[in-house]
């Protein structure tokens, strides 16, 4: 097993600017998943018809991290955002796609599809965003999640239960379609028993609002660790950090191309290389001596001219194609049993 596990990391920044900027700057974490991010006019685009330019609204940005952001269209408010960390990214055994045709996905909830040295997991990113306290539960509740891949559900549901809430708090009317969903999704409730994940305030109680689950697969992975929650690590937000790592079977392993002999001819430049071809001088041959000669000179050129317009032969890479995963997997599958 890899010593180096993956830590995933989920917060509600509150939409503090300077609280997501903080976070991102101090935490040594590889995925943040913000719910509530500030979400704000960003410099406007330029336009013909607009002197001012089109307003333009965004998530903070952060050299360190590269941000993937959920599906909305046009004057949508987005609730959620995923942070990713670019050294993570930089590994070639590393690839993350941001699933937007998902039945969940929406400006308030985010699935992520993670491949890590051809281990394939997806994190869910969900901000229960209620106006006049009425509940916007019906995109997740109506679709059960798939059950084929390992999955990790992450953020503020904002809702009260007999399951989770502490004694004496007014269940919210909508716990039960989530508990469906919960249960008709294979999700477990992994968080630490007891602890608050909100702290209560103008006299109001502590709370668990915060959830994070995991499917009957991830469990039997074991590759996700217990979950664990700090108020300390959320610098200052009334919400919890929770933090969960996922261990690889492996560490990702580097893809270094070995040269091979040869080059590799792209017949498109054929006139560029009859021309370069052509400048060389041609030698005289006027005995055995001086066709040996006119050989290697020959040998020589051919060499000289496709260094200057082709690629070097090199070894494939040993994992295949980089975009290859198991739902392209299951497709083979089901062609070839046509």
């Amino acid at each position: 097993m890899s010593d180096t596990p993956i830590t995933i990391v989920s917060v509600n920044m509150r939409r503090q600017n300077p609280l997501l900027i903080a976070f991102l700057q101090a935490m040594v974490v590889d995925i943040v998943l913000v719910q509530e991010p500030w979400f704000g006019r960003l410099i406007p685009l330029r336009s013909d018809s607009d002197p001012n330019g089109e307003m333009v609204r965004g998530f903070p940005a952060h050299p360190r991290w590269e941000s993937f952001v959920p599906k909305h269209q046009k004057g949508d408010i987005c609730k959620v955002v995923t942070y990713v960390r670019q050294t993570l990214l930089m590994s070639q055994d590393v690839c993350i796609v941001s699933l937007i045709d998902h039945n969940a996905a929406s400006p308030s909830s985010q699935v992520l599809e993670v491949t890590i040295s051809g281990n394939v997991f997806l994190l869910v990113n969900i901000y229960h965003h209620m106006v006049n306290r009425w509940p916007s539960l019906s995109h997740l509740t109506r679709s059960p999640l798939d059950s084929v891949l390992p999955t990790y559900v992450v953020g503020d549901f904002n809702t009260h239960s007999s399951t989770w809430s502490f004694p004496g708090a007014m269940v919210s009317s909508w716990a039960s379609p989530l508990e469906d969903w919960f249960e008709d999704s294979h999700l477990t409730l992994v968080n630490p028993t007891g602890m608050a994940t909100q702290k209560g305030e103008h006299r109001q109680r502590d709370s668990i609002i915060d959830l994070a689950l995991l499917n009957d697969l991830a469990i039997c992975t074991g590759r996700f660790s217990p979950v664990s929650i700090s108020f300390p690590d959320s610098l200052g937000s009334d919400h919890t950090a929770i933090s969960i790592n996922w261990t690889p079977p492996y560490d990702p392993l580097l893809y270094v191309p070995q040269l091979l002999p040869g080059f590799i001819i792209d017949d498109s430049l054929v006139s560029s290389w009859t021309k370069d071809f052509a400048l060389l001088p041609t030698p005289a041959i006027s005995s055995l001596l001086s066709l040996t000669a006119a050989v290697d000179a020959l040998d020589t050129n051919i060499y000289v001219v496709s260094g200057k317009l082709f690629k070097h032969r090199h070894t494939p890479d040993f994992r295949g194609l980089h975009w290859w995963n198991l739902h392209c997997e299951a497709a083979l599958s089901a062609v070839s049993s046509t």
